[in-house]
């Protein structure tokens, strides 16, 4: 499916404006949270709220910037890429999935719309071989390890 099949979906479906033949972009916001435990260095109970927020332009482009905190510490990652290129891709008329390839582990988020709402499923999966997820970590971006992450919240909103 191509991304203007797609995008007219979602904007349509999300009821947003068509300017022509133009699709306005579509802006979908992400909340989620979930714990988990580190096992190295330190060992102790991690908490961690993200936010993902996401914009589909004309023409295929993503744009998409990612914030996390994890106590009093934050990061921000912000990334631009084309649907279908192995990061977003398109499910269905309403679906997108986003996949980010970790060093032990696969973070899968898919995004559903329906009328002017949206939900968003996110699933960790571990690689074969390992036993433990590997994550950088929030206050000096080094490499821990933990155990899985339990979701304890997730929203979804287009804007």
């Amino acid at each position: 499916m191509s991304f203007r099949t797609a995008a007219l979906g979602l904007t349509a479906v999300a009821s947003f404006a068509l300017a022509g033949s133009a699709v306005a972009a579509t802006k979908i916001r992400i909340d989620y949270s979930y714990s988990n435990q580190r096992i190295r260095p330190n060992p102790q109970p991690i908490h961690v709220s993200n936010s993902f927020d996401i914009t589909l332009n004309e023409g295929g482009g993503v744009n998409e910037e990612i914030n996390r905190r994890g106590g009093k510490a934050t990061d921000r990652f912000k990334a631009g890429t084309k649907l279908g290129h192995g990061q977003w891709n398109v499910v269905s008329a309403n679906q997108l999935r986003r996949t980010i390839n970790q060093p032990q582990s696969t973070l899968v988020v898919n995004v559903t719309t329906s009328g002017n709402s949206c939900n968003a499923d996110i699933k960790w999966i571990l690689k074969s071989g390992f036993t433990e997820y590997k994550f950088k970590q929030i206050h000096d971006q080094s490499w821990g390890f933990f155990t899985a992450p339990k979701l304890s919240s997730i929203t979804c909103s287009i804007r």
